[in-house]
């Protein structure tokens, strides 16, 4: 009987380590400051929270408030799309 259980142990406590080890280290994913915006020379200002997720982009309008501004979507559609005075957020 205490065969069985040794080899139950046995799998168990290196797979918890691992489970471990890996949540310990999703932890630490790093994440790189939004690359500054500018239109015209100037810089715009986009709050953090407004930037696009990774992989999207977005388009800013200078004048509007971060609330009124339209959701982010697909790079290769919205790069067609920026009209004059907007300027293209990518996350």
């Amino acid at each position: 009987m205490l065969r069985v259980t040794q080899g139950v142990f046995r799998g168990v406590f290196p797979r918890a380590g691992l489970l471990i080890a890996t949540a310990l280290l999703a932890g630490c994913a790093v994440y790189a400051e939004p690359v500054p915006v500018y239109h015209g020379g100037q810089p715009v200002h986009v709050p953090p929270g407004h930037y696009p997720p990774p992989g999207q982009c977005r388009v800013w309008y200078p004048d509007r408030p971060p609330g009124h501004q339209p959701p982010p979507g697909p790079c290769h559609v919205l790069q067609y799309r920026v009209p004059p005075g907007a300027v293209l957020v990518h996350g």
